[in-house]
């Protein structure tokens, strides 16, 4: 009976993370698990594991929760981006076992994008939950903003092509464009060189002041 419960509630605490990664990713990416740190406390009580569980994810991830009240399983996940998305998270679940308790650790994180794998996540909780002194997790203070402006550097944003309020394009920070009915292309730009991929390949020029894209087609930035 023991295994079978372990089991479930391992499972439970998978399902926890994974879902929670998921929900704020923007896009589908590779998402890599850990798995498998286990702790036996033979003399202790759930609430004790609970507030290191809590200490130990606060100390690596910004926001820090309880799946719901009594549940026991804690979840965390990093820093968003300014769409909600977090590129790690992790579980710590604990259940009580004779006189003490079992604690378990999963943790999930998306690669590329987390500047650490699953398996150092994990590591550094259990660290921090057996107060050991782990080296630090390299955690972006904040994350990199998407870039934006009307700057040479780059063409993110919204465009209009002939100044038509009705055709808005989206310029992303990963090279993608996107027309008002859903239809994608691609973009480059090198130096001043504009390569549009959209029906076809153009080749346009952006102003020296970053507001338009002239050539075959004409397009006027929204900053």
């Amino acid at each position: 009976m023991l295994v079978i419960r372990r089991f479930r509630l391992g499972a439970a605490a998978i399902v926890a993370v994974v879902a929670l990664l998921a929900s704020t990713a923007a896009t589908p990416a590779a998402v890599q698990l850990s798995v498998g740190i286990r702790l036996v406390i033979p003399n202790g009580a759930i609430e004790t594991c609970s507030s290191k569980a809590k200490a130990a994810l606060s100390s690596e991830l910004s926001t820090v929760g309880e799946t719901s009240p009594g549940t026991a399983i804690w979840f965390g996940y990093g820093a968003t981006d300014s769409e909600g998305h977090a590129t790690s998270a992790a579980a710590i679940h604990c259940f009580p076992v004779d006189k003490g308790y079992e604690v378990t650790f999963t943790c999930s994180v998306e690669q590329p994008g987390s500047p650490f794998n699953a398996d150092q996540l994990c590591k550094g909780l259990d660290d921090k939950f057996q107060g050991r002194t782990g080296t630090p997790l390299t955690l972006p203070a904040t994350p990199t903003p998407v870039p934006t402006g009307c700057a040479m550097t780059n063409l993110v944003g919204t465009w209009l092509m002939n100044n038509s309020q009705s055709q808005k394009f989206v310029f992303s920070a990963d090279g993608d464009v996107t027309d008002p009915q859903g239809v994608s292309g691609n973009w480059n730009l090198d130096g001043n060189t504009v390569t549009l991929t959209y029906y076809g390949t153009s080749t346009l020029k952006l102003s020296p002041d970053g507001k338009q894209i002239t050539g075959s087609k004409n397009f006027t930035r929204q900053c």
